[in-house]
């Protein structure tokens, strides 16, 4: 993804807002069984801050699918995180080449920080019996007690 300040310029425009459906080949989860279902989603505007510089605010939805770490039924929720960002010749997160932003890996940045510690069908999820091995969700505990 690639935002190009050359048009806001021409436009004589201080600011721009955006929008793109990002793919990426490589994998973002780092959570067993559980993928970054693509594409990935980034609302943003850019400012321009000065002739070389321009400031990025940005909305990233993703949406998470694969198996509830508790109950291992398969589910998917949506997540949306954002990141605002200065960037100039020196910046470290998102590089400014000739009149172009290049917010790839920032999105992908975006992604991986803001995965859960760990993926639940719902917050309340009670999770699989370790006696019985049934879904607590679903049935009473087979167990004796």
């Amino acid at each position: 993804m690639v935002i190009d300040l050359r048009e806001l310029k021409r436009k004589g425009k201080l600011e721009q807002s955006f929008y793109f459906e990002y793919q990426t080949e490589r994998e973002l989860s780092t959570l067993p069984d559980v993928i970054v279902d693509m594409p990935i989603k980034v609302n943003g505007t850019v400012f321009l801050t000065g002739e070389r510089s321009a400031f990025v605010e940005c909305e990233v939805t993703f949406t998470l699918s694969g198996n509830c770490n508790r109950c291992l039924e398969k589910t998917s929720k949506t997540f949306v995180a954002t990141f605002s960002e200065e960037c100039d010749d020196e910046s470290q997160v998102l590089k400014l080449s000739g009149d172009r932003i290049v917010l790839d890996g920032a999105v992908e940045d975006t992604v991986i920080i803001n995965l859960p510690l760990i993926f639940l069908c719902s917050e309340d999820c009670k999770g699989i019996c370790f006696g019985c091995g049934v879904n607590l969700n679903n049935q009473q505990c087979k167990c004796k007690n």
